[in-house]
């Protein structure tokens, strides 16, 4: 009964298979359950101790952040096992959330002070902090993920993943809902919340040490073993290949190119959500729970897709159908709200840029990097999912003070965009199913 559940949903996943993405879906269950949470009060706190005009500025620090950032992550790759690396960086970012939580709580820095100032350095460190911790650790574990998985493996264990990932997701962002109910003790459930999801980073490190003593190195292998490929693969490239496989291999650009869309137009809509919030809602506690009440819609969409969609689509309709079918939903819902500017209608959009983006767009993505070489899915990646995921937030911010709220200007734009994206997807698309109808390994 339970494998007639299993298969209808997911694919015929069984024995060390079905092990293996079950495991790689509760290590993300932790992941994103302690990263939502965060996210939300990356926002809320930044607005209610920053103040809203100031996010454009802070997407472009994070981008002066993110490029020594990934030249150290580039670095260690070389010195450290993939699975190491996940335990350096939890430790790391472990500790750096305890001494935040800490200062949170603090009378005169913390949140128990209502000023809204722009010089208070805490809103800027845990804004950056969020920011840091989820684009680096995602680019990991999906790194890690990828290099041991097989593209027709993936068509059935990603939909198992992202219903993980968005299980985890759902149910710790329901749980900083309740914490965030009374609004009138936002100084005080805040700093609770963030304490719970910095605890929450272990557990991602736990579930790597299980998988690697618990399924077998023998059901751990990827595509490059598949393929048996005779080319050899250094263990070690320099920490620059990864940029310069990006700005001259086309398939990696494309690549690029995706997630660059995305998270230009995501950025550019999400501004004029955060404007109509603050200008809707006064109270500090107010705007945290409107954001948390949005992270939970997202969340509550993003995981019933994973359970009925996210497999589905890969399976029936390919990857190249779910590339190209979210930016086509996306661009529908911005039009809609260029005839309606509302609060409500922002909403929707942000809600299809969010829950779509991780449910559908986000394993598609992650597929296309499969048939590619260790140096493609570790350096590039990095390169593209830290550094080029915040300049494209940078450029979306860069729109936003040319701009400002104007929605005409701001919609148009974006539309735009997702003609480009879509002919992108096309194309790319096409050059991942003819590499692995080839059985070709992209170096």
């Amino acid at each position: 009964m339970g494998h007639r559940i299993i298969r209808a949903l997911w694919g015929d996943l069984r024995g060390a298979e079905l092990k293996k993405f079950s495991l790689l879906a509760l290590g993300f269950f932790f992941l994103i359950g302690s990263w939502w949470p965060l996210k939300t009060l990356k926002d809320s706190i930044f607005i209610n101790m920053i103040g809203p005009l100031h996010l454009p500025e802070a997407k472009l620090a994070s981008l002066l952040l993110f490029f020594p950032l990934v030249l150290l992550y580039s670095k260690l790759v070389d010195h450290f096992s993939k699975e190491k690396l996940i335990y350096v960086f939890i430790s790391a970012y472990g500790a750096m959330g305890l001494v935040l939580v800490y200062f949170l709580m603090h009378p005169q820095i913390g949140l128990q002070n209502p000023e809204v100032n722009p010089k208070r350095w805490l809103g800027w460190i845990f804004y950056l902090f969020c920011e840091s911790f989820i684009s680096l650790m995602l680019a990991l574990y999906w790194s890690f993920i990828n290099d041991i998985t097989t593209t027709e493996s993936a068509k059935k264990g990603y939909g198992l993943i992202i219903f993980g990932t968005q299980l985890g997701g759902l149910i710790f962002t329901i749980l900083g809902n309740y914490l965030s109910y009374d609004a009138s003790q936002y100084a005080v459930s805040a700093p609770r919340i963030a304490l719970i999801s910095v605890i929450m980073f272990f557990g991602v490190a736990i579930v790597v040490f299980i998988l690697q003593h618990v399924v077998g190195r023998e059901n751990l292998g990827g595509y490059e073993d598949e393929i048996k490929s005779t080319k050899a693969i250094p263990d070690q490239v320099g920490f620059l290949d990864g940029l310069k496989l990006l700005l001259t291999h086309p398939y990696v650009m494309g690549i690029f190119a995706l997630i660059f869309f995305q998270e230009l137009i995501s950025t550019m809509m999400g501004f004029q959500l955060s404007l109509l919030v603050k200008a809707t809602y006064q109270e500090p506690g107010l705007v945290n729970k409107f954001l948390f009440d949005f992270a939970l819609c997202v969340q509550a969409i993003a995981c019933l897709f994973g359970l009925i969609g996210t497999s589905f689509f890969q399976r029936k309709l390919g990857i190249r159908s779910s590339l190209i079918a979210y930016p086509a939903l996306l661009g529908l819902f911005i039009f809609c709200y260029l005839i309606n500017p509302t609060l409500q209608t922002i909403f929707y959009v942000m809600l299809i840029a969010k829950a779509l983006g991780y449910a559908l767009n986000q394993p598609a993505k992650e597929v296309l990097y499969i048939p590619t070489s260790r140096s493609i899915k570790y350096k590039s990646k990095a390169w593209i999912d830290m550094f080029g995921l915040r300049f494209a937030k940078a450029s979306g911010s860069a729109v936003n003070r040319a701009v400002g709220p104007i929605v005409l200007l701001t919609g148009s734009f974006a539309l735009g965009l997702i003609f480009v994206w879509i002919f992108c997807a096309c194309l790319i698309g096409t050059k991942f199913r003819k590499a692995v109808a080839n059985k070709e390994l992209i170096e």
